[in-house]
């Protein structure tokens, strides 16, 4: 059943001249749909060809010199036509009924946010197979944890009554915006997100060790920030201090007896290789984390 709200797509840009065409490509090519989206581009800077690649498009480019996502995205909240705000990054792909199904649990006047699903493109380098076999994006999993639920911001959708009246994304924040901003949501809207599970989009995945690193550092700032944010719902102290350790020294010491089966001739390689990503992933989210934390603000990872 087509739902017949009126949608806006916001597609947030920073120099994503290798990936955007073909995600204006797909939007171009929604299927299921009652009214035509509105699709806004919103250029947060870019120095590359984004800005002409976007223009072949019939699409509304606007732009937003404050850095970071969440001043583009409420650069287009602000500006927005649609009853309900589309959100999906400009590096990823949505299958031809991403839209309508995405919306279509907006059907319950009881919903006020959406996640979709969110699938990796088929991996190609090992850092790419650890980030698809973890499942950072499952939104299955982030959308019913028991603490801070949360749409990934990559693919997700609110009712924009209800994003302007909890005043949009946090500027602030750099990461974990999505976190923030659902949990306020809910705060204000006392509800479960709904999972559309066949809202489906593709996303490229960090493909480098150096990009996983920086990746794993920025999440684990943007954890330690919503510990500062939701200090009642996230208590900090010696129990946490010790399952930080545990853990770290657990990965650490697989990831080490692997490498050590694999010289010996009887390790599985793939199971090696994973298990140091996984070790490797640890150690930067806490460093990340526990910088912040030293800091009470971002600091640029050092890689």
């Amino acid at each position: 059943m087509a739902c017949d709200l009126h949608a806006t797509v916001v597609v947030p840009a920073l120099d994503a001249e290798r990936t955007i065409g073909a995600t204006l490509e797909a939007l171009g090519g929604q299927v299921g749909l009652e009214r035509e989206p509105e699709i806004l581009v919103v250029d947060n800077g870019s120095q590359d060809g984004t800005r002409e690649i976007v223009s072949r498009y019939p699409v509304r480019l606007l732009d937003e010199p404050r850095k970071g996502p969440s001043a583009a995205r409420n650069r287009a909240l602000y500006r927005a036509k649609g009853e309900v705000i589309a959100h999906l990054d400009a590096d990823t792909i949505p299958t031809r009924r991403w839209l309508a199904e995405l919306l279509e649990p907006f059907a319950d006047r009881a919903t006020h946010l959406v996640a979709g699903r969110c699938l990796s493109y088929p991996p190609v380098s090992a850092v790419e197979r650890y980030i698809a076999r973890h499942q950072f994006y499952d939104a299955a999993t982030t959308a019913r944890r028991a603490v801070l639920p949360f749409a990934c911001s990559m693919n997700m959708a609110v009712r924009r009554d209800s994003a302007l009246a909890i005043a949009g994304w946090c500027e602030a924040m750099r990461t974990a915006e999505d976190v923030d901003f659902s949990t306020r949501l809910l705060a204000a809207f006392p509800g479960e997100i709904a999972y559309a599970e066949h809202a489906v989009l593709f996303h490229r995945n960090r493909d480098t060790e150096s990009g996983l690193q920086r990746q794993a550092w920025t999440y684990g700032e943007g954890a330690a920030e919503m510990y500062k944010r939701a200090p009642e719902l996230l208590p900090w102290g010696a129990r946490q201090e010790l399952r930080v350790l545990a853990a770290t020294t657990w990965r650490n010491v697989r990831s080490h007896g692997l490498g050590f089966a694999r010289r010996l001739g009887i390790g599985d390689a793939e199971a090696y290789t994973m298990a140091a990503y996984h070790a490797m992933w640890t150690r930067w989210f806490w460093r990340g984390f526990y910088s912040f934390r030293r800091c009470q603000r971002r600091c640029e990872p050092w890689v």
